[in-house]
């Protein structure tokens, strides 16, 4: 059965069961962020003179999912249905030749289904297990392909090198091939635990391939034996926002605890922040700027509009820099609203304009020839929008003044940082 019709499936299933059951069901958006990643099916094989192993560790950039999910609770158990859109490292090789090695990270967008059921030992304590459904969209680009080409040209540019250079595009053909060797749909064991803080629910979760991602790879018309699964830890932030019992069908009933908030805390209606952040992504470094100003229309709900600045700047043998200003418009909710504790959900586009450059280049031996490898990005003058989620705590140093950290979840990366605020 294809991924996407068993996730349509898995979609009907639970509006079927929201339906008949109404009254026990939450829904709400939910963030991911990747933490770490293992290779479960370690082997090698021989490519003529090449070696492709399989790795044993997927790197620290696993990327970030959103999403969101319904979940049925009773007394001592749940179930819970999701639907994320993700950009993950599923599958890591190590290829080397007689002339050069390297790892291939392979890097996809990937939308998951999941269905999940758990057992409650306490109200807010959470034991979970389930399956997920993956279908993969690979990058069109094709980045091998342009440093393949080059290396065919410096071995008629340096002929007494030509072997040498022969090598090297043989070994990154081999990677090509890796590379779309990646199947388009796999399945996945989850297992986890979480707790609930009001509406806001944490989870670390573990998903283990229950099919392999990787299953041979074909190159020049061969079939070669390397299978690959995965086993990796993730944090995943939710907010139930629509408690269907609570708060649609049944009439509202004072909230004493509220009211006292409201009485106590001044109700603000401007909000300002200034942050600072990193890129969650092994790529080099980044430094973020950002200016954020929010619009409350009640206590707990608001608009808001960032501006940001990023810098992202690396070097080899020639340097590489790209600025990207970003924009983000968002509606924001803050699930625990305290007289000196805040924890705040933003959710909106993430709108970028990047621009600047950014080459590959090295150098043969240690008197060979430089090399440059220009692409057709290396120029970058790029627009794009995603969707993001970002989760932050603030701690109110007055009733005015506020400090905390922050985490940014987008489709193809992760940001953190911290930010000091004003209410006026």
């Amino acid at each position: 059965m294809k991924t996407g019709n068993l996730i349509g499936i898995v979609g009907l299933a639970c509006l079927g069961v929201t339906a008949a059951n109404a009254q026990q069901w939450t829904l709400g958006p939910k963030l991911e962020l990747g933490l770490s990643a293992r290779s479960t099916s370690v082997n090698e094989v021989m490519i003529g003179d090449v070696s492709v192993e399989s790795g044993a560790n997927a790197g620290d950039a696993m990327g970030a999912g959103i999403g969101g999910f319904a979940r049925y609770d009773r007394s001592r158990w749940y179930g819970q249905a999701e639907l994320l859109t993700q950009r993950a490292n599923v599958a890591n090789y190590y290829i080397s030749g007689p002339q050069v090695g390297f790892a291939d990270y392979v890097r996809v967008s990937r939308l998951a289904g999941r269905l999940l059921g758990g057992y409650k030992p306490l109200p807010w304590l959470r034991f979970s297990v389930g399956v997920a459904a993956n279908q993969y969209r690979r990058n069109q680009e094709n980045y091998y392909a342009s440093t393949i080409a080059n290396e065919y040209r410096l071995a008629e540019q340096y002929p007494t090198d030509k072997d040498r250079f022969l090598s090297v595009a043989r070994t990154y053909e081999v990677g090509q091939s890796v590379s779309q060797s990646l199947k388009a749909v796999s399945a996945d064991m989850l297992f986890g635990i979480g707790v609930d803080v009001g509406g806001l629910t944490i989870d670390i979760i573990n998903s283990s391939s229950l099919t392999p991602v990787v299953d041979g790879i074909t190159h020049q018309g061969q079939v070669y034996d390397l299978r690959q699964k995965y086993s990796n830890w993730s944090l995943q932030l939710g907010y139930r926002l629509f408690p269907v019992k609570a708060h649609l069908l049944a009439p509202r009933r004072s909230n004493r605890a509220y009211e006292r908030i409201k009485k106590d805390i001044p109700f603000y209606r401007n909000e300002v922040h200034i942050a600072v952040g990193l890129l969650g992504e092994d790529i080099g470094s980044a430094f973020l700027y950002e200016n954020r100003y929010t619009r409350y229309l009640t206590r707990r709900f608001g608009l808001s509009i960032g501006a940001n600045i990023m810098r992202l700047s690396g070097s080899y043998y020639l340097p590489s820099q790209t600025t990207e200003v970003q924009v983000l418009p968002a509606v924001r909710f803050l699930p625990l609203y305290s007289r000196r504790h805040i924890i705040g959900l933003s959710v909106g586009p993430l709108l970028c304009y990047k621009s600047g450059y950014t080459v590959s280049s090295g150098r043969y031996g240690g008197n060979g020839p430089a090399t440059v490898n220009l692409r057709n990005d290396s120029e970058a003058s790029t627009f794009s929008a995603s969707i993001q989620g970002t989760v932050d705590y603030q701690f109110a140093i007055s009733d005015r003044l506020l400090f905390g950290p922050w985490l940014r979840l987008s489709s193809d990366y992760a940001y953190a940082g911290i930010q000091a605020g004003y209410r006026f």
